[in-house]
């Protein structure tokens, strides 16, 4: 068995590594979703005067923030994507055809 490999094999650390991809990009989501109700909170209560100073920012800069924390939050949430976990047999079916009719067609020169 090779070193870092799981018991399940190099097909199982493939999809270990696609489920923690998918795990890590739903967390970003929910954290971006709390991230923008704490910046759209902040400026209801504090106006964007308020916001720039408590960041540390421009009013230009916390109005950007607010208009895009409104765009997310009015997008709702996205959807989830079901991915194919397993290789595609048929994917490079179209290629490997073509290469395979070129080198019957290619003329080798004689050895003699």
């Amino acid at each position: 068995m090779d070193r870092g490999v799981p018991l399940r094999g190099h097909q199982g650390a493939a999809l270990d590594a696609q489920v923690r991809r998918e795990l890590r990009e739903r967390q970003k989501r929910e954290l971006r979703g709390e991230r923008d109700r704490v910046v759209l909170d902040l400026a209801d209560s504090l106006g964007l005067d308020g916001l720039a100073r408590s960041l540390g920012t421009t009013r230009a800069t916390a109005e950007t923030l607010v208009a895009r924390a409104r765009e997310r939050a009015a997008a709702g949430p996205r959807k989830i994507v079901a991915r194919r976990a397993s290789k595609d047999p048929d994917r490079w079916g179209e290629a490997d055809r073509h290469y395979e009719e070129l080198g019957r067609s290619a003329r080798l020169p004689d050895g003699s």
